[in-house]
């Protein structure tokens, strides 16, 4: 099963983020609840976590991409 990674709401209102970096590439491992990407607004930095145990298979929004809340910015397949 694939599970989306989504930018969430952000603490500042913000409508649309830049995504920093990646903090796991794909085919790399990742655990469930760790931070996976950072993303900023104007005022604040976010981390968003790996929704899931598994692989990053898919990174759909390169460090750079400017990208809108709710936007899904790639794939975790599960363990």
């Amino acid at each position: 099963m694939n599970y989306e990674i989504v930018v969430p709401p952000t603490a500042d209102g913000a409508l649309e983020v830049t995504v920093r970096r990646w903090l796991a590439e794909p085919g790399q491992p990742v655990q469930k609840g760790r931070d996976l990407v950072e993303v900023t607004t104007e005022k604040i930095a976010l981390y968003i976590p790996a929704p899931a145990d598994g692989t990053v298979v898919e990174v759909s929004a390169a460090a750079g991409a400017r990208v809108r809340v709710g936007q899904v910015l790639g794939l975790v397949q599960a363990a």
